[in-house]
């Protein structure tokens, strides 16, 4: 039997460690991968072609990677087409020729993973989902300590606030679209704590086979390193609107339930479809609330973005006068000189009429 492992699960969930482990233990996890980092030291294992394929597929849904809106799926769906289909399957085929095992991590496949379940079967490989579960206090912790970038404390509030809606949205779509699919939910935390546990409960539930025993596995010690579990971070350290943080802490528990449960437990899907319902209203009632805002944030946002183009046209503007010393500055032009000036050094380069 040969088999593709997604690894998936919200980012910051210990995607990379878990594939890393698969790599230690003689699955193939096709490269070149993203580089190492200060956020990921023991490197991410992630394919820089499946980035780039789903960073495509995320610009064309109008969508974030890790998306808040319950209707994200839907738009990546409405945008997957046979060429896509096709570049997919040409990746799976040329590596599924060098591994009867292949290991794909990426928190993106999220919205893709009927598009990779097709793909699979056509070249031969049947899917088994492997997904990373984190605290979302955590997972939030630690998106807003590397990925923030503002510093502020209300921008560091919304981006808290985002990314805990991100995690509960991400989390009921993985949980609904591997239902009913060869899978397994594993706790980081667990991970961290015993991986030969955690390896030997994935090779009987899915069928992994290792090259390296779990017994014999020193060079795994040395790359599974509790330490990266910076962020132990609860809701007390964070501020989060209580309906959310509850909608989250629930959707959290459920998960917990099907880790427990070998990736199979109908009353927690159910009870999870109905979280999912509960966070669509919620999220309609905060769109409701801030109708009277969007017209003033949708003029920020103009104003932001042409002063950005404006900071772009100075910056290009300078780099050409640095080439060229005799050159007019842009803040020297008023608006209707430029066609004169740009007339003017046509004629002097022979390329126009004189005026």
């Amino acid at each position: 039997m040969k088999l593709l492992v997604l690894v998936t699960g919200v980012g910051r969930s210990g995607t990379s460690t878990m594939a890393g482990l698969l790599d230690q233990l003689g699955l193939y996890v096709p490269g070149p991968y993203l580089s190492a980092n200060d956020s990921n030291p023991k490197g991410f294992f992630e394919s820089r072609w499946s980035v780039r394929f789903h960073n495509q597929i995320a610009r064309s849904a109008g969508i974030h990677i890790f998306d808040a809106r319950p209707d994200a799926l839907d738009r990546v769906q409405e945008t997957l087409t046979p060429q896509l289909r096709s570049r997919l399957v040409t990746f799976l085929s040329r590596h599924a020729d060098r591994s009867d095992q292949v290991v794909v991590k990426d928190p993106r496949t999220v919205w893709t993973q009927r598009l990779w379940r097709e793909a699979a079967q056509e070249v031969g490989l049947e899917l088994r989902c492997v997904t990373m579960l984190r605290h979302p206090a955590e997972v939030v912790g630690s998106r807003t300590t590397y990925y923030a970038g503002a510093t502020d404390d209300e921008a560091q509030r919304r981006y808290q606030v985002l990314n805990t809606a991100r995690w509960v949205n991400g989390s009921l779509i993985t949980e609904r679209e591997t239902r009913g699919r060869p899978r397994a939910f594993v706790r980081y935390a667990d991970l961290l704590a015993d991986w030969r546990s955690v390896a030997a409960g994935l090779e009987d539930q899915l069928g992994l086979r290792y090259a390296l025993s779990p017994e014999a596995g020193d060079a795994v010690d040395q790359f599974i390193d509790p330490g990266l579990r910076r962020h132990a971070v609860t809701w007390d350290e964070l501020e989060t609107p209580a309906a959310l943080r509850d909608i989250a802490e629930a959707v959290w528990e459920q998960m917990m339930v099907l880790a427990d449960s070998h990736g199979v437990a109908s009353n927690a899907s159910s009870r999870l479809d109905e979280l999912a319902r509960a966070y669509a209203r919620h999220l309609a009632d905060a769109q409701a609330v801030s109708q009277d805002a969007i017209p003033e944030a949708e003029a920020e946002a103009r104003r932001e973005g042409a002063q950005q183009e404006r900071q772009r046209l100075a910056e290009k503007e300078s780099r050409r006068r640095a080439r060229s010393p005799d050159a007019l500055r842009v803040g020297e032009l008023r608006s209707r000189d430029l066609i004169r000036v740009v007339v003017q050094r046509a004629v002097r380069r022979g390329r126009g009429p004189r005026p």
